[in-house]
């Protein structure tokens, strides 16, 4: 699974939408869409940011190891 089938999952199990997802982070519907799709890579910051927001697991969202929370 790659890091945007990760972020999809994530934003999927919390049940949000791409602009909604996208609005807590500060980037647009598109952003994520393209982060998703992996057309656009994260940034460390934009990884971290992720990791804050959500609580979610550093290592399971760089590299799929261990649990999402």
């Amino acid at each position: 699974m790659s890091i945007g089938e990760r972020l999809r999952t994530l934003r999927n199990t919390l049940n949000l939408s791409q602009d909604d997802f996208g609005k807590r982070l500060g980037v647009s519907n598109t952003a994520i869409s393209k982060l998703e799709k992996s057309e656009r890579n994260l940034t460390e910051q934009m990884l971290l940011s992720i990791c804050r927001e959500f609580r979610v697991d550093y290592f399971w969202l760089t590299d799929g190891k261990g649990e999402m929370f």
